[in-house]
């Protein structure tokens, strides 16, 4: 990011960032072209270069964005009197709005998953994984406190456990993959289960693994 881009009101920087991510998330990285971002957002090629250096530091921009959008308010949910998992429920249904108003941020963290991407997953995916998994490691030591969560399960696979299961509901909220993927397991015959229907199957999932058993 240039510091042209960032003279820009905020309501543009975000307008361009937005736009390149509906690209990024519809094509992919590699498929993704520069006139195409250009014309979403409605400026010249010209225009695009004196806000960016190259392809690379747009999608680079577009993932400080992601990085913003997922992040926690960790002070919230710490301060918090409720159960582990009511916690975790109100959780998945930050992920179900962010899916509502910004789904394409979603698909370009998807998208560090594919091989085709091990050029930017290691350095970016981190920014959002490390400070998930302190999260995750967090909650579940307060679960075994409150005997929400079993204390022989090691924490670290707990974690991985909670970390697993909300990453494959937020992909089905924006991947029609996943989403089948998800009812093919829980739903009816002709009948697509919604988010919030999801997530209670999520939620039970996670208690069925974590809970100590009587």
């Amino acid at each position: 990011m240039l510091e042209t881009f960032k003279k820009l009101p905020r309501i543009k920087q975000i307008a361009v960032l937005d736009a390149a991510a509906k690209v990024f998330a519809k094509k992919g990285y590699y498929r993704a072209n520069v006139a195409d971002i250009c014309k979403k957002a409605r400026i010249s090629n010209g225009a695009l270069y004196k806000y960016f250096k190259n392809k690379e530091d747009l999608f680079t921009s577009v993932f400080d964005r992601t990085v913003k959008l997922f992040f926690i308010e960790y002070e919230k949910y710490a301060s918090s009197e409720k159960s582990v998992y009511t916690k975790l429920q109100d959780l998945l249904m930050e992920v179900i709005d962010l899916a509502g108003k910004h789904p394409e941020y979603i698909a370009v963290y998807f998208d560090l998953g594919s091989p085709s991407m091990d050029k930017f997953a290691p350095s970016l995916s981190e920014r959002i994984e490390d400070p998930a998994k302190a999260f995750w490691l967090s909650l579940v030591e307060e679960g075994k406190t409150k005997g929400d969560i079993d204390e022989k399960i090691d924490s670290t696979v707990a974690s991985y456990i909670i970390d697993d299961h909300v990453m494959l509901f937020m992909f089905s909220c924006v991947s029609e993959h996943y989403n089948r993927r998800f009812n093919s397991y829980f739903g009816k015959e002709n009948c697509t289960l919604t988010n919030e229907e999801k997530l209670k199957f999520v939620l039970k999932s996670i208690k069925m693994l974590l809970t100590k058993k009587t």
